[in-house]
């Protein structure tokens, strides 16, 4: 059996995709496991296993395609024909393609697998997204503050594969002597990241390395690219005792042996955090701007992620920010208070203001997942969050749903009595959801007309209904613009839409008909749970109470 695994991201990414490797091989263990990644990131590979043969594409000769520089385009399409030729060839048994992007929808088509779990084009030109997971990851890549599953646990639902290793493994292949090596503790410091407006000011790294160094025995180790030698030029301005300035000096092998050698690192959410994360060492990681996370936050158990507390964060890609203030929020002395926690034990205040510190940890369904260290203050994105944690996990496997659990999260999240607290607002989301499953029964009831005429010949009548549906369509799409906390479930039912095979008109009409219910099926399920919470205040009366008061329990006392 052969298998191929398209991985066509960056080095984070290739570092969290080590565990899919792993559990391929572990349910496959006599199959010949590939890996397609590009070749600016190729290196990557070095440090991770589970995998017999790598293939790279060059992604100079792809910019060259999008440079349109004619002169060369014959000499890439050579090359590209070629290359995926020879994929061809290897008759692959099965694709997992975990590149939610139309290049990676494409190479899968055109690396000819028997069978293909996740995105990839079909004849006609469309994309096609079979796996309910990988439509997830999809959805949850573009509305993304209703995710809080991570991408290593993705991965693996994509490839069909259960969460189960809690961890990521990097390899190591011999010791990093380090020169000076005589201090209690050595703290690793990363001070880059992939855009410039995910890094923290390498001053605050260095006010930290101050306040650390005034209390505690420590070797502080600057890491990084040659391209972020400036960062450490600024660093060094700041604070110069006992650090080890190895920026721009180490590989990627060389990184991984110094990360297992130290007992912190501190670093912005950047590729040498996961590096870290699968060589055993504890991670305090800042997330800025459009770092999330719940999506690609430090994998394993008891890592630390702080970020700011302000309403635009995270921010979306496309936004330019002037102001950069989740910069400026989150201040040296609390980085060095978590440092001291990781170090010695030193026990934790929970006074934070302005920012919110998460321990990472795994649920009792073996995903990694994210927990407050304080209540966070009340927000309905953050509580439909929990609830699509949830409900989707189940939905999409079909199970049943840990109620107790999702009520234990919240309580968790918010502090105590929040649903009773927060009642009204909560209430109002069943009458918001409620209007999503009035288009739903209409999409649905006009799907089932266009099949009706359909089958007694009458086309003209189909027409008037595809218009009906169409306006639908529009009320849908509407609606999850005005509820965005909600906008998951709007962007999942038109992916299904998209992602269904082609047919004729009328097998068309039928899978439209089908994604009708399981947009009212997966509605009325968020309802459900809503008055889960509901039921937990008021005493398994829903139905009996207005307002605040349960006349129910009013009469019985």
């Amino acid at each position: 059996m052969k298998i191929l695994v398209i991985n066509l991201m960056r080095l984070g990414d290739i570092i969290q995709s080590e565990p899919l490797l792993r559990g391929l091989k572990k349910r496959y263990p006599n199959a010949e496991i590939h890996l397609l990644v590009y070749s600016n990131f190729a290196h990557t590979t070095e440090i991770i296993s589970h995998f017999d043969k790598l293939h790279i594409i060059d992604t100079k000769r792809i910019y060259d395609i999008v440079n349109l520089e004619k002169r060369v385009l014959p000499v890439i399409f050579t090359y590209l024909r070629d290359f995926f030729h020879k994929l061809k060839d290897e008759r692959f048994d099965l694709i997992v393609n975990i590149t939610p992007s139309n290049i990676g929808g494409l190479t899968a088509t055109l690396c000819h697998g028997k069978e293909i779990y996740g995105g990839y084009i079909n004849q006609k030109g469309l994309r096609v997204i079979n796996n309910p997971w990988a439509r997830y990851f999809h959805i949850v890549s573009e509305v993304r503050n209703c995710n809080n599953i991570n991408v290593v646990d993705l991965f693996m639902k994509e490839a069909m594969l259960t969460p189960c290793f809690k961890s990521l493994k990097v390899k190591i292949e011999k010791p990093y002597r380090m020169v000076g090596k005589n201090a209690q503790y050595l703290v690793a410091l990363h001070l880059g990241a992939s855009k410039k407006n995910r890094s923290w000011p390498p001053e605050n790294f260095a006010e930290v390395a101050r306040i650390l160094k005034r209390e505690l025995d420590i070797q502080f180790i600057l890491l990084g690219t040659p391209q972020e030698k400036v960062l450490a030029e600024r660093f060094l301005k700041y604070f110069s005792l006992d650090c080890l300035n190895l920026v721009g000096k180490t590989d990627l092998k060389a990184l991984a042996a110094i990360l297992s050698q130290v007992n912190l690192l501190i670093c912005n959410d950047t590729g040498p955090m996961h590096v870290a994360c699968g060589v055993g060492t504890k991670v305090i990681s800042i997330f800025l701007a459009t770092a999330n996370p719940h999506e690609t936050g430090p994998y394993g158990e008891g890592h630390l992620v702080i970020e700011p507390e302000i309403p635009c964060h995270p921010c979306d890609y496309e936004v330019e920010c002037k102001h950069h203030y989740c910069h400026r929020v989150i201040t040296p002395d609390v980085v060095a208070k978590l440092a001291k926690h990781i170090l010695i034990g030193e026990s934790l205040s929970t006074d934070f203001k302005g920012i919110r510190v998460f321990y990472s940890g795994f649920s009792n369904d073996g995903m990694l997942e994210l927990f407050p260290l304080k209540p966070l203050d009340w927000s309905i994105d953050r509580f439909v969050m929990l609830l699509w944690r949830a409900f989707f996990p189940a939905y999409l496997e079909g199970k049943s749903i840990d109620i107790k659990d999702m009520l234990d999260k919240i309580e968790q999240y918010f502090g105590k009595e929040v649903t009773r607290k927060k009642y009204l607002e909560i209430k109002r989301q069943i009458d918001i959801l409620d209007e999503l499953i009035f288009f739903a029964k209409n999409g649905e009831y006009y799907s089932k007309k266009i099949i009706e005429h359909l089958k007694m010949g009458n086309f003209l009548f189909v027409s008037n209904w595809l218009n009906l549906l169409n306006e639908t369509d529009d009320y849908i799409r509407a609606w999850g613009h005005r509820n965005p906390a909600w906008k998951g479930l709007t962007e999942f039912f038109f992916l299904e839409k998209l992602s269904e095979e082609e047919g004729d008109i009328k097998e068309m009409a039928v899978k439209n008909k089908q994604c009708y219910l399981r947009l009212m099926e997966q509605t009325r399920g968020f309802m459900e749970l809503i008055k889960n919470c509901l039921k937990e205040v008021y005493h398994d009366c829903y139905s009996e109470w207005k307002g605040n008061v349960c006349f129910s329990c009013l009469g019985k006392s």
